[in-house]
């Protein structure tokens, strides 16, 4: 009589334990594919005037909903264990009802607080998750009097192979296209207004799935290479991306702002290494953050005048180099080796980057997305939309502008990656024109064959082209 009375009085809060459980695991798979097309909804209009990037921002609050509806079945769960009292066949639902709980709360407090923390959050949403079919299984072994939930394992099975298929590493990184953003939106000076619509674009760039050889076969521009291209460990390189990013922002303001009468533009300070290759001849002796000034006693300002220093070095031979290591000046000596491409030229194996010391205007506030990381191929669209902003009438001439490319001193802009796939998502806003770097102009038409693709070399070249009506 024991069993008999305590099923009826538990069945409706184990039944709507269950269908919370089954709800967020729904949602949780549905939030992974989304995540992983999440450009797909790009050219999308939204009331006030937002982009869907910053919906995005609002959006990925939803990765709080799986673990809010899995504590809310784990409250049922402890109202249910409580009802059936307290003995040794209740003790292990209540008990993982609490894990359950426990793991959950976590999971919503950090996704709620700091999302941009999201692998942190994604550890505590995984917990959850296996925290739920812990509480599944419980359940229907008490429910049914089984010693193995099969029903249970089945959906975990299930589960996993599908999140298998979204998630398999594939030792590839994979490039999407991405979102358009307003730059004026993005940065805003406070004694200025923008007059025209500037947009700068990104593309998505992540290791790839399973999944993403299906997506490829759907969707346009799905573009693949090994993993080892880039050349560094996959964390040093979202780092790397990271700072270029910010560069970018303070180069772009330098050059609109020197455009402007402003401020001095960007000075050059030498090389910075920006990462050190592996088994490259200068481990140990060089490291990142390191600016070279000097090659042999040769002044360095650039990573053009550290080329032509090396030349003068023969392959193998070592080099006497002056650098700046946390604001202080030291010699060091770094070994050589023959670059691959050019066996008579000797290099050091690493990465540089001009080191630029720019002369930022005051009054510069930045809008954060969560989805812009890193990467400075937006730094040209953002010294075009500073200079509109200071610039009375505005310089696009009515015109929608896109663009992408680096920026650098003199207003020259460089190559950018991801062309294509930029190219075929401006075209899918309506934008009257497409400045790209000079000579990736038939990638981009390889992207978008319609679309008015525009080559420029420096910030000059983009204004002169408004200035004409194009």
């Amino acid at each position: 009589m024991e069993k008999q009375d305590s099923v009826p009085a538990s069945a409706p809060a184990g039944g709507r334990a269950e269908r919370l459980h089954a709800a967020g695991m729904a949602a949780a798979l549905a939030l992974c594919v989304i995540g992983q097309l999440v450009w797909l909804p790009d050219p999308l209009p939204l009331p006030g005037g937002m982009r869907w990037i910053d919906a995005l921002d609002a959006l990925v609050y939803a990765l709080a909903l799986p673990p809010a509806l899995w504590a809310a079945a784990a409250a049922f769960r402890l109202a249910e264990g409580l009802a059936d009292g307290v003995h040794a066949r209740a003790l292990i639902p209540p008990a993982a009802a609490a894990v359950l709980g426990a793991a959950a709360c976590a999971a919503v407090f950090m996704i709620s607080l700091e999302p941009a923390r999201m692998f942190t959050a994604l550890g505590a949403l995984g917990v959850a998750w296996l925290a739920a079919f812990a509480d599944l299984a419980c359940a229907e072994r008490r429910r049914r009097h089984r010693r193995v939930p099969a029903r249970t394992l089945r959906a975990f099975g299930a589960t996993l192979a599908l999140l298998a298929l979204l998630f398999w590493p594939t030792g590839e990184i994979v490039t999407t296209p991405g979102l358009t953003f307003d730059v004026s939106r993005y940065a805003r000076a406070a004694d200025g207004e923008p007059k025209g619509r500037i947009d700068g674009v990104l593309v998505i760039g992540r290791p790839a799935f399973l999944a993403d050889r299906l997506y490829a076969r759907l969707f346009p521009h799905y573009e693949f290479e090994p993993i080892e291209t880039i050349g560094m460990p996959l964390a040093e390189y979202d780092e790397l991306v990271r700072s270029l990013k910010l560069d970018a922002e303070a180069a772009g303001a330098a050059i609109a702002g020197e455009r402007a009468g402003r401020g001095e533009g960007i000075r050059m300070r030498g090389a910075r290494v920006t990462a050190v290759l592996k088994d490259s001849p200068a481990a140990g002796v060089l490291h990142a953050g390191d600016i070279i000034t000097a090659v042999n006693g040769r002044a360095v300002q650039s990573i053009a005048d550290l080329t032509e220093a090396m030349r003068q070095i023969a392959p193998g031979e070592p080099a006497g180099l002056t650098v700046l290591r946390g604001g202080t000046e030291t010699v060091v000596t770094a070994a050589t080796r023959p670059a691959e491409d050019e066996p008579e030229r000797a290099v050091f194996g690493i990465i540089v980057e001009n080191a630029l010391d720019p002369d930022v205007p005051d009054g510069i506030a930045y809008r954060r997305y969560f989805m812009h990381e890193g990467g400075p191929s937006h730094g040209a669209m953002l010294a075009l939309a500073l200079l509109d902003q200071w610039t009375p009438g505005g310089v696009t001439g009515g015109l929608h502008v896109a663009g992408t490319g680096t920026i650098g001193p003199g207003g020259v802009i460089g190559p950018v990656g991801g062309v294509r796939q930029k190219a075929y998502a401006v075209s899918r806003t309506g934008a009257d024109v497409f400045f790209v770097p000079a000579g990736q102009e038939e990638e981009a038409r390889r992207g978008a064959p319609d679309l008015t693709i525009v080559p420029v070399e420096t910030l000059d070249d983009v204004l002169n082209w408004l200035k004409s009506g194009g």
